[in-house]
């Protein structure tokens, strides 16, 4: 589309690598594989090694760079030599199964084991198709619509929409991938979501997925690509590309600083700012997944206490996780009111009340009475609870 075209082609000149940039890239990749290859030999390790991910597909965004190999093991025995294999200095982390990551030559790559199989309908573990998902988008994508690729996964990062780990609910690159495939290009994309109803489906499936959008995997009709997608970040992703469509510009595509847009936002709202720095411990993936849970737990805890929260924001980073809870209201009174049963109910339920709650009034048809806070500080009270619930050794008790 027109509209479009100026601001697609800054974001490619932005986000798609240059040659240059792939090359260095194809040059590490060469030289990693190579180590582990000669590694397997000198080990006598039955293993193939294959790229796989982004890096794979050429669908990667520019100053993004990471390398994915898989090692294709036929048994799930023969997949514990991988640690013997892997740059002495790579950490072992966990997703569906152990795997390894580390950087090489400046690059991050991971390495993940997977289980050979020849019938898809034996495959238990969903990581051991992801082999199959670089040759089908490599037959199906150009590199024109590759490029698509690339600035759509941008759009997404800037968004807050983006990444399918289990603790960010949003879209994986594969599912991106497999949209432009389905629709053609970007500007088709924006055309088919502006009629999306929830839950949104897309392509064929005989199965039926209890989630807000259902995008079968081409590889294996049976899986949900977008299963992890929550409906928050869905409509993040809808609102996003519908606002772009009415008024294109390449502000869309750019990470916006989340400090900055916290600080004008406490400013507008005269709200309380709550921050909290979590240290993240490896398995990475597992312990933000703890960490999401005990945030939830933390701000219905708050609630509890008529601590009004009006918004929290996560920053992610390499280390640590950091928590901006912004505070709308907290009680004045010193008490709050409970309601008990209504006045007109039967008298052993009235007769256990009175037993709990000597100090009864009435509030309407209902008897009630008044609960302590027994808060004496609501600021120190958040913060305690903060470190309560959101320090890394809370997160790993729970």
């Amino acid at each position: 589309m027109d509209k479009f075209k100026k601001v697609f082609e800054k974001a490619y000149s932005k986000f798609v690598p240059s040659l240059k940039e792939r090359k260095a890239l194809d040059n590490t990749a060469n030289d990693i594989m190579d180590l582990l290859n000669k590694n397997a030999k000198t080990s006598g390790v039955n293993v193939e090694f294959k790229f796989g991910g982004s890096y794979a597909k050429g669908t990667w965004i520019k100053d993004e760079s990471d390398i994915d190999i898989f090692a294709i093991f036929n048994s799930e025995k023969e997949m514990k030599s991988l640690s013997f294999l892997v740059p002495k200095d790579f950490i072992t982390t966990f997703g569906t199964r152990e795997y390894f990551k580390g950087r090489f030559k400046g690059v991050k790559i991971e390495v993940v084991p997977v289980l050979r199989f020849s019938d898809i309908n034996s495959v238990k573990n969903s990581i051991d198709l992801s082999v199959l998902h670089a040759n089908y988008i490599n037959s199906f994508l150009s590199d024109d619509k590759k490029k698509d690729v690339i600035i759509l996964k941008a759009f997404c990062k800037a968004n807050s929409c983006y990444g399918s780990e289990t603790y960010m609910h949003g879209f994986s690159g594969y599912s991106l991938e497999v949209m432009i495939k389905e629709f053609g290009s970007f500007s088709s994309l924006i055309n088919e979501v502006n009629s999306w109803k929830i839950p949104v489906t897309i392509g064929k499936s005989a199965i039926k997925y209890d989630s807000p959008i259902l995008l079968p995997d081409p590889t294996n009709p049976k899986r949900n690509i977008c299963a992890s997608v929550n409906e928050e970040n869905l409509s993040k992703f809808v609102l996003s590309l519908k606002r772009f469509y009415l008024y294109p510009s390449f502000d869309f595509f750019t990470n916006k600083n989340l400090k900055e847009k916290i600080r004008k936002e406490v400013s507008l709202r005269g709200t309380r700012l709550f921050t909290f720095s979590t240290k993240i411990i490896e398995p990475r993936d597992v312990f933000l997944s703890k960490y999401v849970k005990n945030l939830d737990k933390l701000v219905r805890g708050l609630k509890a206490n008529d601590i009004e929260v009006y918004s929290y924001d996560i920053e992610y980073g390499e280390k640590n996780a950091t928590l901006f809870l912004q505070i709308k209201n907290v009680p004045k009174s010193k008490t709050k009111l409970v309601y008990g049963p209504e006045v007109f109910s039967d008298i052993e339920i009235l007769k256990n009340f009175f037993k709990s709650h000597k100090q009864v009034f009435i509030t309407g048809k209902y008897a009630s009475y008044d609960k302590s806070y027994g808060i004496k500080d609501f600021n120190k009270f958040i913060l305690l609870k903060l470190k309560e619930y959101m320090s890394s050794k809370s997160i790993f008790v729970n």
